[in-house]
């Protein structure tokens, strides 16, 4: 796949025109980069989840993670501690309550997961 350098962008003649008639500053980069994003709290979950379940049950994969984001992860936060249980096994199926927390238990995330035996 060939990259056409006439769809190249300028990032600062596009962060001119951005603030061209805004009266609020943008900030780059945005203050959630100094947060944990979603994304990897999620990853922690599914690792801690995956792990679980290989000890709880025959080959299961991840179906389904629905996560309720209580606070932001910030970078005083020195380390994360993800507490994953299995709450209820039917059949083919593995219910897990997932929480994220620091070191005092104060808690960043709350998740359900759902997996199913292969």
């Amino acid at each position: 796949m060939e990259i056409s350098l006439k769809n190249k962008i300028d990032v600062d003649e596009l962060y001119k025109k951005m603030q061209e008639g805004n009266k609020q500053l943008l900030i780059f980069p945005p203050p959630s980069f100094s947060m944990m994003q979603g994304g990897l709290i999620e990853a922690a979950v599914d690792n801690a989840v995956g792990s679980l379940s290989l000890l709880s049950a025959p080959v299961n994969i991840t179906r389904n993670i629905e996560t309720k984001f209580v606070k932001a992860v910030t970078l005083e936060t020195t380390h994360i501690y993800v507490h994953a249980r299995l709450c209820e096994q039917r059949k083919k199926r593995l219910t897990f309550e997932v929480t994220v927390q620091d070191e005092n238990g104060e808690i960043f995330t709350k998740s359900k997961v759902i997996n199913f035996i292969v």
